[in-house]
């Protein structure tokens, strides 16, 4: 596991909102050291930074957002995910390793009937599709946790 101190929690604060516009600079200035400070580098090479991504709003260039809330069998968690992510709809799944509904898939359909075409092909897989919903907008919001004991998390309003 990798330690943070208040310099990386300040950069990890700030990066997943605009890695695009936040500078070195800036994220020196909020905790008070020289730019030379911040150890970007060292948090991608450890693997807490995993990379980068562009966010597109895919309902402005007049495609539909939809979530697939399914259910799979525990044994086949990483097969379907890998088989699921090669078509070409789709933009992310994600594991869930509580409860019955656990493997989300999101795809992006360019009409009102493909979600139903979509359904078919992860039916394909031996997934069974427990609830279809189209996502009509999605917020990025910081965490603020690093640095925070468990408990002080909880503690807060």
């Amino acid at each position: 596991m990798y330690e943070t101190d208040a310099i990386d929690a300040q950069l990890l604060t700030d990066l997943p909102l605009n890695a695009r516009q936040r500078s070195t600079p800036d994220t020196a200035a909020k905790v008070d050291v020289i730019p030379g400070t911040i150890r970007i580098d060292k948090l991608e090479s450890s693997g807490v930074i995993e990379g980068y991504e562009t966010r597109i709003d895919y309902g402005r260039l007049g495609f539909l957002s939809v979530l697939f809330v399914c259910t799979i069998l525990p044994d086949g968690y990483e097969s379907i995910s890998q088989k699921v992510g090669q078509l070409s709809a789709v933009t992310r799944t994600r594991i869930n390793h509580s409860g019955s509904h656990s493997f989300h898939v999101v795809a992006i359909a360019n009409c009102q009937s493909q979600p139903a075409a979509i359904q078919n092909d992860l039916a394909g897989f031996d997934i069974n599709v427990e609830a279809v919903s189209l996502i009509n907008s999605e917020e990025r919001l910081q965490f603020l946790g690093f640095g925070s004991t468990e408990e002080a998390t909880h503690d807060k309003p």
